[in-house]
């Protein structure tokens, strides 16, 4: 088992190589708010990126705050959503949490990790997207790219996220947080891909054990 002080100097090493190889690495969903983030994730879950951000270009300009999203019939708004899998559900879902922004938080999307855990459909790993990406806070929000490359890399044996975002706070720079979800996602898609990694073109393959490969 490697070092706390090991693995710290190992990510340093692997975000440096990253920046330098998706020097364009962001959050895939489009917002212009902590409110459509929060609207973007709920939708993302189990679907493309490239899609959600089909469908919010559309209904964003719609809705301009909490009241808007919960007060919108809810066959209005399916309609409007049908495009994403599970839309009924998830439009149950962005209701019952904008709610829940109007009557517990003025309509505001609140920028503490417990507040954003009290709303209906809000887990850990959305919170901490949102913390890191609308508040500009140190966040870790480990996906499915995070927590796979997070392992084959080495930096964590667990596969709870939870215990997973754990032992990257442990040895992730607070400044390097955010970002390095952002390489690690950009990463996983590219080149590190869950069946067929292309090991020979990775530019941190040297810093990697290739756990599970």
């Amino acid at each position: 088992m490697k070092s706390t002080d090991e693995k710290r100097s190992r990510v340093k090493t692997i975000v440096t190589a990253l920046a330098k190889a998706h020097p364009d690495a962001r959050l895939a969903l489009d917002y212009g708010n902590p409110l459509e983030l929060l609207i973007a994730l709920i939708l993302a879950a189990q679907a493309r990126d490239e899609l959600v951000n089909s469908v919010t270009a559309e209904v964003f300009p719609k809705y301009r705050s909490a009241a808007d999203w919960a007060g919108v019939k809810q066959e209005s708004l399916q309609t409007q959503l049908a495009r994403i899998n599970f839309y009924r559900k998830k439009s149950e879902a962005i209701q019952q949490a904008c709610r829940a922004l109007v009557e517990r938080y003025s309509g505001r999307v609140p920028d503490h990790l417990d507040d954003l855990l009290t709303l209906p459909g809000v887990g850990r790993k959305t919170a901490n997207i949102i913390l890191g990406n609308a508040f500009g806070q140190a966040a870790i929000g480990v996906d499915t790219h995070v927590a796979r490359l997070s392992q084959r890399l080495g930096l964590t044996e667990e596969t709870n996220p939870d215990k997973i975002e754990a032992d990257l706070v442990a040895i992730v720079p607070a400044k390097d947080s955010v970002r390095f979800c952002h390489l690690l996602q950009f990463h996983g898609r590219r080149v590190c891909a869950a069946k067929k990694p292309a090991c020979l073109q990775c530019v941190i393959r040297k810093s990697c054990p290739q756990v599970g490969v």
